[in-house]
């Protein structure tokens, strides 16, 4: 994640979010937060980690919901869905192994 995506998404004041708005593999989008991000080596790939901004039945606030990160030609923050089992299962172990060490 190139420094300027970095401050935009994990600023410092606890006053106020960044709102993105995706639309991974469908045509309905939502708004999330982002709330993590972690390059994983073995699979060459940056993953995000987002929060709902508004709740729905398929998707409760409290849910990450994690998410491929890449970045165009100029830069600009491109988010696709883990469609693959086995990549969405190392991806969660490594959040959850983050955010257990987080709260220590």
């Amino acid at each position: 994640m190139n420094n300027k995506n970095k401050e935009l998404f994990f600023n410092e004041s606890d006053d106020e979010i960044v709102v993105v708005t995706i639309a991974p593999g469908t045509s309905e989008e939502f708004d999330v937060e982002i709330v993590a991000s972690m390059e994983i080596e073995e699979l060459s790939q940056e993953y995000v980690a987002v929060l709902p901004i508004e709740p729905t039945d398929d998707m409760p606030e409290d849910e990450l919901i994690l998410l491929k990160y890449s970045e165009d030609e100029d830069g600009n923050p491109e988010f696709e869905g883990i469609t693959d089992d086995e990549e969405l299962e190392s991806v969660a172990a490594a959040f959850q192994q983050y955010f257990d060490q987080d709260d220590i």
